[in-house]
């Protein structure tokens, strides 16, 4: 079983203003429950996989709507 250290918490992303978090290039740690501004495809604390994507249908079709712009 893994467990957070919170190395994420130096990875934390802010909100941003005009474009959506996935669209901004954040991603979701859900064991972790923050946004984070990192590269790798695993969290670096917990080494589980963060969500690039929403999961709501809502979320999806903003999501593609602001990357299309």
């Amino acid at each position: 079983m893994t467990y957070c250290i919170g190395v994420c918490r130096k990875y934390k992303a802010s909100k941003p203003v005009q474009i959506g978090r996935y669209a901004a290039g954040q991603k979701r740690c859900n064991h972790c429950e923050v946004f984070l501004d990192y590269e790798g495809i695993s969290c670096p604390c917990c080494n589980r996989q963060l969500r690039c994507l929403p999961r709501s249908r809502k979320g999806k079709e903003k999501y593609l709507e602001q990357i299309i712009r």
